[in-house]
């Protein structure tokens, strides 16, 4: 007996002290209330329209009575029925959930209190042990004890997650309804308290249908409990049907592989900075959507593996629209800035451009006909050969020997330089095969160095950012536009586009002979079809589209005249 007494003693000076170190270890008191996170940055579209945003967006705090009755209501209905009756900690509640976690023989009901809620958003880590679990409920009572009620639940509101990187009810509210938290409705409020159980998972922008069923069993749980009238409820469902409706015809168009790549294109002195940014990038959400949606109809019957990179620049070289990949959940890989690929006859408008400066006429004729040497035998596609034809028509059907030979006149130094003029910084082998394309560039390069060749001869740098600002809208960096020295005269300028208009009307790009409106373009096959390329100029706009595998293995009948130009024209066509 007298052994048990002291294991009885032992085991209460041992939950003693282990109190007493949960006190003596809890976080500093002295800063409660601020709020710490990481800095947000939102990417807006070229008509100020937010697309996607990184860290932790907070709009800041607002006081109890700026916040709408509907959703203080919905939020203590939902979250902590006895709210206004317990002191930070409710056994009803918990002894409801016991039994009733019991019954299902799962966890299917929590007992957290609002104040055990603040308590964690407030101090504590997300590590799930007994002793945080002990500081977390003596926290809630030092709530209790210093704040009241109102306040409690105002800084609830002030710093709960209510997902897609929202902080706050005042950023939930203007990023969802464009509302501030005194105009909430029953059914906006419904939707923000319904979000709060799964934030990531019931993001009003994530998942709409199961936000909106949500938030009708709120509705519903209200006008059981009398808190609402039936009138009140018709109303608030009413309008729950109405947002989802307006929300998937303006439903936020998918642009994650340019948001991730203007992030690597802010500049790191202003991401250390550690403030909130906004940055309004050149994207054109009509654009981005075509793209996404040509993408999608005519990748759908095609051999799974196959991938897909589009770039939409004007010729400013402002990126309007890009797609890296069939799929961003599925692969984060950025296809138009990150892979390299050979270029193959994409790399001949270089050829024929230096060939140009240098002073040759498209109108001289040169010999289609095999190239016999110990070293080297290149051969045209499929074999196919005119004898001596005009250079304008050995451009049109992409006359791999007629290219080498070009290559052989002016020097392949030359043709490297030229390139480098017109912003390609990838490396160029100096090597005989040079002219068929067998250097690796990036979408993202290639449809650059076509911008001063469609355009008016001026080199560009492709950029996706027009200005930076800080949340609070004071201006923080501004793009610069400087004017930049032509480096294709206005003959040589005009005699390119004659010769990539030849490509259209009478080469391989003749599919888009008939289009009313007037394309430059040039396709591109590399060896064994691993790579097809299209590249088209129209109406102000460079339209590059490349496709391959990842794991660059042949592609059956797909060359830059198919697939690659197919998806060209339908972008093109509704642009």
């Amino acid at each position: 007996m007298k052994t048990i007494k002291v294991i009885i003693l032992l085991l209460f000076l041992s939950a003693l002290l282990w109190i007493f170190y949960c006190i003596i270890t809890l976080p500093d008191l002295s800063g409660l209330g601020n709020k710490t996170r990481k800095p947000s940055i939102s990417v807006l579209d070229d008509d100020r329209k937010i697309m996607g945003s990184s860290g932790d967006v907070y709009a800041g705090s607002t006081n109890f009575k700026d916040i709408s009755d509907n959703l203080i209501k919905a939020v203590i209905h939902i979250e902590d029925k006895r709210f206004y009756e317990h002191f930070g900690l409710d056994f009803k509640g918990i002894v409801r959930a016991i039994f009733y976690n019991i019954q299902e023989v799962r966890y299917a009901q929590g007992a957290s209190t609002i104040t055990q809620q603040l308590s964690k958003l407030i101090f504590l880590d997300s590590k799930k042990t007994l002793s945080r679990k002990m500081r977390e409920l003596i926290i809630a009572l030092y709530l209790e004890y210093k704040f009241t009620k109102e306040d409690i639940l105002t800084m609830y509101l002030n710093r709960a997650y209510f997902g897609s990187g929202l902080y706050g009810v005042k950023a939930a509210s203007r990023r969802y309804f464009s509302n501030s938290p005194k105009k909430l409705n029953l059914a906006e409020s419904a939707i923000l308290a319904g979000t709060l159980k799964a934030p990531s998972k019931l993001s009003f922008l994530v998942n709409k249908d199961l936000n909106i069923k949500r938030a009708k069993l709120i509705i519903s749980l209200l006008f059981k409990e009398n808190i609402i009238s039936e009138t009140e409820k018709n109303l608030a469902n009413k309008d729950l049907d109405s947002l989802l409706l307006k929300s998937k015809n303006l439903e936020q168009v998918k642009a994650r592989y340019f948001i991730d790549w203007i992030y690597t294109q802010t500049p790191d002195e202003i991401l250390k900075s550690k403030k909130d940014l906004l940055i309004k990038s050149t994207l054109n959400s009509r654009i981005q959507k075509i793209v996404n949606e040509v993408v999608e109809s005519k990748l759908e019957s095609k051999n799974k593996n196959i991938q897909v990179a589009v770039i939409v620049m004007n010729y400013d070289g402002a990126v309007k629209a890009m797609k890296g990949g069939k799929d961003w959940n599925f692969s984060k890989f950025n296809r138009a800035t990150q892979s390299k690929r050979q270029v193959g006859s994409i790399f001949k408008t270089y050829v024929y451009l230096a060939a140009l400066n240098k002073g040759t006429s498209i109108n001289q004729t040169m010999l289609d006909t095999p190239i016999v040497s110990q070293d080297w035998s290149p051969k045209n596609f499929g074999n196919k050969y005119e004898g001596r034809i005009s250079i304008e028509r050995a451009f049109a059907k992409s006359s791999n020997v007629v290219a080498v030979k070009l290559s052989d006149m002016v020097g392949r130094d030359l043709i490297i330089e030229e390139v480098r003029k017109l912003g390609v910084t990838s490396k160029i082998p100096n090597e005989l095969s040079m002219p068929l394309g067998v250097a690796a560039m990036s979408l993202l390069e290639v449809v650059g160095s076509y911008v001063p060749i469609c355009g008016k001869g001026r080199p560009i740098i492709p950029y996706g950012i027009e200005e930076i600002n800080l949340r609070n809208g004071d201006n923080y960096w501004k793009r610069l536009k400087p004017e930049r020295k032509k480096i294709i005269s206005y003959n040589v300028n005009n005699n390119m586009k004659r010769l990539l208009r030849k490509v259209v009307t009478q080469g391989t790009g003749k599919q888009l002979s008939k289009l009313p409106f007037t394309v430059l373009g040039k396709t591109g096959t590399t060896q064994n079809n691993r790579d097809a390329w299209f590249i088209g100029c129209s109406k102000g706009y460079v339209i590059g589209v490349w496709n391959g595998r990842d794991d660059d293995k042949s592609m059956k009948n797909i060359f830059g005249s198919t697939l690659p130009l197919t998806i060209y024209k339908s972008i093109a066509e509704r642009i």
